[in-house]
């Protein structure tokens, strides 16, 4: 990948996906969201190992998500992680709010 991102903190990963905040290799610009789909495991049925592959076909590059996108993705997350969801990386996921913050995008405190 010639646009290579660096990982700075994986906020989420299940067994299909992980979403993390990256970085340009040359440093300098803020952080990005990228996903990518994990290598598919097969799986058993009727005692045969049945190959799977991903939405990507079978790729699990990190791919960055747009600004805008990438807002409403973080968003959903901090809801979902809200709402009991496991598999988020605490450290990554506190930067991820601390970059949402920072930017702007969410209030440090919200009332309603």
């Amino acid at each position: 990948m010639a646009n290579r991102m660096d990982v700075q903190d994986v906020v989420y990963q299940d067994s299909v996906i992980a979403v993390a905040l990256v970085r340009p290799p040359t440093g300098g610009q803020r952080p990005s969201l990228a996903l990518r789909w994990l290598t598919p495991k097969p799986y058993q049925k009727d005692g045969k190992e049945i190959a799977i592959t991903n939405h990507m076909g079978g790729g699990t590059d990190w791919f960055v998500i747009p600004f805008s996108l990438a807002v409403g993705v973080a968003k959903a997350l901090i809801e979902q992680k809200t709402a009991g969801l496991a598999g988020f990386d605490e450290q990554g996921f506190s930067r991820m709010v601390s970059w949402l913050v920072d930017l702007e995008e969410l209030n440090d405190a919200m009332c309603y």
